[in-house]
């Protein structure tokens, strides 16, 4: 028994040094405002294992849900200094609360990196980079922005910032820091694509944790000697990368599933219960009964109807990344139209002269997601109304002659009028289906 205890113990110690051996990194990205309870749970489960883990994030913590719009960032900017975030990028929708909630973030201790992102001053946004020493390795994390941020963002949101090319801005950080980090590891909220050749144009990258396109990688891409990792979104995975010790450092990855049955994390489900009792009234109120439940094309579709119907437009036209969400059968209730539309963006009419309605044609003609719904056939005689949203309206946008047309600003949310389309025209007014 003495013989087998000692052998037992002998194994144990072995298993604690392999693990010793080893970095781990876990990583999500694009969680959009989504609860984070269940993921809390995975993330403890994977610190019990590997006490002195990473946990980094690609970005778009913010915007995406009734709660992360009302309250602007604040309950998951909660959320991830409770869970104990690392470091995390900066993504597009990060910006969507303006540069205000962006400071009260950075005050709070969201350990944002930003190394591609420029002050009018010529500084970074935040931090552009640290190196942490795990298990022995010295690591650099940076974490970079898709340049294509103004095009996505109100100006007024980005105003002062300059964003800087993302492979230029790491050549040059780790040309300067050589010699001080055995591995880097970039948080990059460029896309997949975006990715595959930063990879190609900087050597020396141990591993891209990546974001924005929203891509689901079960099993990582690898460019040369980097690794590329993508977790999807909304906190359905827990990205894994474990870096061994070995000569050369070689890492591997893998996704972990949050599934629905995993127990959501008492601490979290503390902290989400106080944000919604303070939203809860308002965001529960039943607006309609749905008998078939809407797919989110769906509900694209009848966003540009009802911005007809409330405009008295010729056309409207509304991008696709605008909708993010169907709706439910049975009760819809305001929680519910959050969700289709979490951007707080705003009804605008544009008259157009004939010309410039034929090239907003030919630029949704290309773009195959976005909804449209109006005249096909141009009489470049005559001009045309579009409304559309506030949004689309900016010069950066993929529809840069809206920006050119006369633009008038109703002062109405796209919600709103969404929301009394649905209760007027779409939704039963009792759950029996009378109207």
């Amino acid at each position: 028994m003495k013989r087998l205890l000692a052998i037992c113990c002998i194994l144990l110690a072995a298993a604690g040094l392999a693990m010793a051996q080893e970095l781990v990194i876990v990583h999500t990205n694009d969680l959009h405002g989504q609860s984070l309870a269940r993921l809390a749970t995975v993330l403890e489960e994977q610190r019990q294992l590997h006490p002195e883990l990473l946990w980094v994030d690609a970005g778009d913590l913010f915007s995406g849900t009734a709660i992360s719009n009302l309250l602007q960032g604040e309950a998951e900017e909660a959320a991830v200094l409770q869970m104990g975030l690392d470091a995390i990028a900066f993504g597009n929708h990060d910006f969507d609360f303006g540069l205000q909630a962006v400071q009260r973030s950075l005050a709070a201790g969201v350990p944002w990196l930003s190394l591609n992102v420029l002050q009018e001053d010529g500084t970074t946004l935040a931090q552009p980079f640290v190196i942490k020493e795990v298990e022995g390795i010295r690591v650099l994390l940076t974490g970079v922005t898709t340049p294509d941020t103004p095009r996505m963002s109100f100006p007024e949101n980005v105003a002062g910032l300059t964003f800087m090319d993302p492979a230029a801005s790491l050549e040059q950080l780790l040309q300067e820091q050589e010699g001080n980090y055995d591995i880097c590891i970039v948080l990059s909220h460029l896309g997949y694509g975006e990715d595959l050749l930063l990879a190609q144009r900087v050597p020396g990258i141990k591993v891209i944790i990546g974001g924005h396109t929203h891509t689901v990688l079960n099993r990582p891409i690898r460019i040369g000697d980097t690794l590329i990792c993508h977790a999807g979104s909304g906190a359905q995975y827990l990205g894994k990368v474990v870096i061994s010790m070995d000569e050369g450092y070689p890492a591997r990855g893998e996704l972990l599933r949050v599934e629905e049955s995993t127990p959501p994390h008492p601490r979290l489900v503390e902290l989400d219960q106080r944000y919604e009792a303070m939203l809860a009234a308002q965001l529960d109120e039943v607006i309609g009964y749905s008998r078939f439940g809407y797919v989110k094309n769906g509900m694209g579709i009848l966003l540009v109807q009802a911005l007809l119907e409330f405009s008295g437009a010729d056309a409207a036209l509304y991008n696709g990344g605008g909708v993010r969400a169907g709706l439910p059968r049975g009760a819809v209730t305001r929680r519910d139209v959050f969700a289709v539309e979490p951007f707080d963006n705003q009804v605008v009419l544009v008259t157009l002269t004939g010309a410039q309605f034929a090239r907003l044609l030919e630029a949704k003609a290309m773009r195959s997601s976005d909804f449209y719904e109006g005249p096909r056939l141009v009489d470049t005689s005559r001009t045309y109304t579009v409304a559309t949203s506030d949004f689309l309206t900016t010069p950066e946008s993929s529809y840069p002659m809206l920006a050119q047309g006369e633009i008038q600003h109703l002062s109405v949310p796209v919600r709103e009028v969404l929301e009394n389309y649905l209760a007027e025209k779409v939704l039963d007014k009792a759950e029996q289906g009378a109207r």
